[in-house]
């Protein structure tokens, strides 16, 4: 896995500058908690140690990206699939589609075998990109299991590729992952890319990676490159996630959170955004005065929205796989 010692000058500008924009955003002032943005020498989204073994089932990196495969009925999958002309349900009703897009049983039954192949055709760039970027394998698969199904398009005019990533979702992790900036930004001035709108857009443009020449209808080139730049999203959204952690409590947040709460809260900020996690963290610490585990996250939070975000979280590290083997 990369090290990220040799970019901390620049994550702790980053870091800096972005708290300030996100925080006073979102209603938060630094210099009223008198909390100066800091960063750790090894970020604890990387820091992968002491991981609880009933925690291993979605952070075990396996070995095979042949350890990933699923072989579920997913039925938004198998209505795209239909719809791209990739498999002909043409003898079910309604040819195999409800009216909301999605298959009918028939028409699922008819997409199965290419259903299953698509979930597993991006099994070895997610096991990669641990690699290359460091977000935890069955984490990145389960989440995109949740998002798209693994259907790389646009979804509802707004939501891009495989994470359904939004336009604000993209300037967001573009102000705090310098490496996601290094692989999308073709201006030199790096508050131009993390701030213009019109950035994103073609950002996200270039994560739809459906192909209607293409077989099973996905540009594999470009569905790989959206992988990479998805996990390298997330990561930009645990940095973030970090240093809300510093905000809400005064402490590093390796001394307030574990590796995996502070994934968990990563998915959360993702879902919910960094109002819920902020509030979560702080009124967690209050009661905990030290660390703070996911319970207490859980425990501490009532809102709807922040509630939904938690409720993703627990939902894409729910257990799925039975690591370790």
């Amino acid at each position: 896995m990369r090290a990220h010692k040799e970019h901390a000058p620049i994550i702790i500008i980053a870091a800096i500058i972005a708290a300030t924009v996100f925080l006073a955003a979102a209603g938060f002032n630094l210099a009223n908690n008198g909390f100066t943005a800091s960063a750790q020498t090894t970020p604890t989204c990387l820091n992968r140690v002491n991981v609880p073994l009933e925690e291993m089932h979605w952070l075990y990196v396996p070995e095979t990206a042949s350890q990933l495969n699923t072989s579920e009925n997913l039925f938004f999958l198998a209505g795209q699939l239909i719809s791209a002309g990739v498999v002909d349900a043409g003898t079910c009703p309604s040819n195999g589609l409800t009216t909301t897009g999605y298959a009918n049983a028939c028409g699922m039954d008819a997409a199965q075998e290419d259903v299953i192949a698509v979930q597993n055709l991006m099994n070895q760039p997610i096991l990669d990109q641990w690699e290359t970027v460091g977000v935890p394998p069955v984490l990145l698969k389960m989440m995109i299991r949740t998002e798209s199904q693994y259907w790389p398009s646009r979804y509802m005019q707004t939501h891009y590729g495989y994470g359904h990533i939004t336009n604000i979702g993209m300037r967001n992790a573009l102000q705090w992952n310098a490496d996601l900036r290094y692989k999308v930004c073709d201006d030199t001035s790096a508050i131009n890319c993390e701030l213009s709108v019109p950035v994103a857009e073609q950002i996200l443009s270039s994560l739809v990676a459906t192909c209607v020449t293409c077989e099973y209808g996905i540009d594999l080139n470009a569905a790989e490159r959206s992988i990479d730049i998805l996990a390298e999203t997330v990561l930009g959204y645990c940095f973030q996630t970090q240093q809300l952690v510093f905000n809400a409590t005064g402490w590093y947040s390796g001394l307030v959170v574990d590796y995996a709460t502070i994934w968990k809260l990563t998915l959360m900020d993702y879902n919910a955004g960094s109002e819920c996690v902020f509030d979560a963290v702080a009124n967690a610490f209050k009661i905990t005065n030290g660390p703070v585990k996911w319970a207490d996250i859980k425990a501490v939070t009532r809102d709807d929205l922040c509630v939904r975000g938690v409720t993703y979280a627990d939902a894409i590290t729910a257990k799925y796989f039975n690591f370790p083997p």
